[in-house]
C-alpha cells in the first residue's frame, strides 16, 4: 500500500511540474492570452487525435489485444465513462442544493464543475508513469472509455449549463478526440487495421500525440496564473468544491466501479479519474452559455492543487478494494 501511495505521488509530479512551468511563462508574459486558442487548437485538433489515433490502433491492431478489440468491450468503456460523469454530477449538484445555491448564483457552474474531473490530460501522465510496462494497454483503454465522458459533457453538460437544448448542436459533440475514437474504432472493428496502421503512419502519430500533452497541461498552467488574478475568492465555494470533487464524487464512482460488472481494465480507468480534479472544459462552458466562471474557475484551482494530497490516498484505496494497480502486460 505504502509502494502504491508513493508511486502515485510521484506520477502526479509531472502534472504539477508542467502547470508550473505554465504559470511561470505567463507569468514572464513569454505566453500572451491571446495565443492560447491558438496553441490549444493545434494540441486538441491535431496532436490529440493522433495520440488517441496511435493508441488504439497500437493495441487493438498491431499487438491484436484479445480484450481490447472486441465491440462488447467497446461499449462498456463508454458507458463507464459516461456513468461515471453522471454520478459526479449528481453529487456536486446535491451538495450545491445544500448550499442553496441558484441559478445566478453559481449552481449550473459549480455542479458541471465539481462534476466533472479533467478526464483526459490530467490522467495521461499518470498512465504513462504507473502502466509503463511493454505491451500494458491502459492507455488506450483510456480514450475508448473517454468517449463517454465526451458524449455526457457535450450532451447533457452543454443542457445543463444553458437551462436546455436550444443551443445544443451536432457539431459540438462531433469534435476532433471524439471523432479520433470513432474513426480508429471502426477502422479496427471492420478489419481496415493492418492497411491503415503501417510503421510510418503510426510512428508519425506517435511523435504528433506526443506533444498534445505537455502542450495542453502548460497552458492550463498559464490559465492558473490568470485565474489567482481576476476575482474576490470564496471561501466557502473553495471548500464545497474540494469536498465534492475530491472528497464525495471519488467514493462513489469507487463504489461504482466496485460494483459494476466490467471487465478489470476499465475498473483500472474508473479506479484512477475517481482521484482527478475539476475539468477546465465546464469553465469555457461557463463563459459561453452565461454561467458563472469565476465560481468554476475557483472550483477548478482549488481542486488542481488540493489533488496533490489526495490522489494518492484514492489510488490507494482503489487498488486495495477495486482492483490492483499493478503495470502487467498481457
Amino acid at each position: 500500500m505504502f509502494d502504491l501511495v508513493l508511486n502515485s505521488f510521484f506520477a502526479s509530479i509531472p502534472v504539477f511540474i508542467f502547470f508550473g512551468i505554465g504559470f511561470w511563462l505567463r507569468y514572464k508574459k513569454a505566453i500572451a492570452p491571446e495565443h492560447d486558442s491558438v496553441i490549444l487548437q493545434l494540441a486538441m485538433d491535431v496532436g490529440y487525435p493522433c495520440l488517441i489515433f496511435h493508441s488504439i490502433m497500437k493495441y487493438m491492431v498491431v499487438e491484436a489485444n484479445p480484450v481490447m478489440s472486441t465491440f462488447g468491450f467497446s461499449l462498456q468503456g463508454i458507458l463507464c465513462g459516461f456513468l461515471e460523469l453522471l454520478v459526479g454530477v449528481l453529487a456536486a449538484y446535491a451538495v450545491a442544493w445544500v448550499l442553496r445555491l441558484k441559478i445566478g448564483t453559481g449552481l449550473r457552474t459549480f455542479t458541471l464543475t465539481a462534476g466533472v474531473q479533467n478526464y483526459v490530460f490530467f490522467v495521461v501522465p499518470i498512465i504513462q508513469m504507473l502502466f509503463s510496462a511493454p505491451g500494458d494497454p491502459t492507455l488506450g483503454v483510456l480514450f475508448i472509455h473517454n468517449m463517454g465522458c465526451e458524449i455526457f459533457v457535450w450532451s447533457l453538460g452543454v443542457i445543463l449549463m444553458c437551462g436546455g437544448v436550444k443551443d445544443l448542436r451536432i457539431g459540438m459533440l462531433l469534435r476532433g478526440p471524439l471523432q479520433a475514437v470513432i474513426i480508429s474504432l471502426i477502422i479496427a472493428w471492420v478489419g481496415l487495421g493492418e492497411y491503415v496502421a503501417l510503421p510510418p503512419i503510426m510512428k508519425a502519430a506517435e511523435m504528433i500525440g506526443a506533444v498534445s500533452t505537455p502542450i495542453c497541461l502548460i497552458i492550463f498552467g498559464c490559465s492558473l496564473y490568470d485565474l489567482t488574478r481576476n476575482f474576490v475568492w470564496q471561501p466557502r465555494m473553495l471548500a464545497a468544491g474540494v469536498i465534492t470533487r475530491l472528497m464525495i464524487a471519488p467514493a462513489l464512482i469507487l463504489l461504482l466501479a466496485w460494483v459494476l460488472p466490467v471487465d478489470p481494465l476499465l475498473k483500472r480507468i474508473m479506479v484512477i479519474q475517481c482521484a482527478i480534479p475539476s475539468a477546465v472544459i465546464p469553465v469555457i462552458l461557463a463563459k459561453r452559455f452565461g454561467g458563472r466562471p469565476d465560481v468554476g474557475a475557483q472550483v477548478l484551482l482549488a481542486t488542481t492543487l488540493c489533488s496533490f494530497v489526495t490522489l494518492p490516498f484514492w489510488l490507494a484505496m482503489g487498488s486495495k478494494y477495486v482492483v490492483p494497480l499493478l503495470s502487467t502486460a498481457p
